[in-house]
């Protein structure tokens, strides 16, 4: 008999949740666990097809609008008619604790609170306040596991008022193993020669994400060293806004979108420094797929320290001036690094998928209950 485990979310974007739901859709024994998925955006998501291959079933609320009432009525109506769920897993931030007052009333028994998050960006205004603390209170009230993909993720959202269980966003680390052949078709593909100097982010276009500033970090960069470019993977809604500062830089011949790829690890490869100056990460696990290539990074002191598995990761200011990120850049840039050898460093640790994997088991298999 299979573990039936439902996963709460909005949708399947190419986010960092998505991601760490597929890594381990992709790496868990389908034979003993059947992955639902309850969504309440009805458009095409980016990991649909892939996650009905491989098993997965994907329900979605009766409307689009964000009130209790269709949370409640489209969650449960999915519970009662392909339940029963032995889980339901909730990747929805605060509003978790009403997503599991309304499973823990369908009578599912193990019922999950997954933060991703250190923050979401919103003002933090006294309304705000007062969600939290109530949305906190119905998490600690019909939830009977906390999981955080961070030490900083559990406190910030839970306050560690139960045993909340450290999941790290596990990777498949051969994927990310630095590979010369793919170095040299990327840099082929973009037109970037041996010499160059390759500034490497992978992100949504957001201002969680700060590729606005990092649009500033390289302007600097460039003026120490105009034999570099820099290379922006991803999507977003502030897409149009960096491009249009790249413009007023005058460089657009320096600075590449390649959109959405399903080859990220190539783009490693291919860089030589990974630059992640973001405004808040709940984990960051880009930083760790980096490292796994054995690419020098720099990210800001709001990425969670935990990340730094192999000592290539350094942490900076986001107080520091953009020239002063690009000095370091060009710094750091002149170590040296064998990076075959660092996909070795990484295997087995926490933020290996096989060890994630093995430990959300034992949590659908109930082994963490905090009751």
């Amino acid at each position: 008999m299979k573990t039936k485990v439902l996963h709460v979310f909005e949708y399947f974007s190419q986010g960092g949740i998505e991601n760490f739901v597929m890594n381990v859709f992709r790496n868990i024994d389908r034979d003993k666990y059947e992955f639902h998925f309850a969504f309440i955006n009805k458009d095409k998501g980016y990991f649909d097809d892939e996650a009905i291959s491989l098993g997965g079933q994907i329900h979605y609320f009766d409307s689009t609008e964000k009130t209790f009432k269709n949370y409640k009525t489209s969650l449960t109506r999915i519970i009662k008619e392909y339940g029963p769920f032995d889980v339901i897993h909730s990747h929805m931030y605060y509003f978790s604790g009403y997503i599991l007052k309304i499973a823990k009333k369908c009578g599912v028994p193990i019922r999950i609170a997954h933060s991703h998050e250190t923050s979401k960006g919103r003002k933090n205004t006294l309304l705000r306040r007062m969600y939290e603390s109530h949305m906190r209170s119905l998490i600690m009230k019909n939830s009977n596991c906390l999981l955080a993909c961070s030490k900083l993720a559990g406190e910030f959202v839970f306050h560690n008022k139960k045993k909340v269980t450290v999941l790290y966003n596990g990777i498949d680390v051969n994927r990310f193993a630095f590979d010369l052949e793919a170095r040299n078709k990327i840099r082929k593909e973009l037109w970037i020669k041996d010499d160059v100097k390759l500034l490497l982010n992978v992100g949504r276009f957001s201002d969680q994400k700060n590729q606005l500033f990092l649009a500033d970090v390289f302007n600097e960069y460039y003026k120490l060293n105009n034999n570099s470019k820099l290379v922006l993977v991803g999507y977003g809604d502030l897409e149009n806004v960096i491009k249009e500062k790249v413009r007023e830089y005058g460089l657009e011949d320096s600075v590449i979108f390649t959109g959405s790829v399903f080859n990220t690890e190539d783009y490693y490869s291919a860089s030589d420094i990974y630059v992640m100056p973001s405004k808040y990460e709940g984990l960051g696990i880009v930083a760790v797929e980096a490292q796994v290539s054995g690419l020098i990074s720099l990210a800001s002191l709001e990425v969670p320290e935990e990340v730094n598995e192999t000592g290539l990761l350094s942490f900076m200011s986001l107080d520091k001036s953009p020239m002063e990120w690009a000095s370091k850049i060009d710094e750091l840039l002149k170590s040296k690094v064998n990076r075959s050898e660092y996909v070795n460093k990484v295997k087995d640790t926490p933020f290996d998928i096989n060890k994630t994997v093995a430990l959300l088991c034992e949590v659908y298999d109930g082994k963490h209950l905090d009751e």
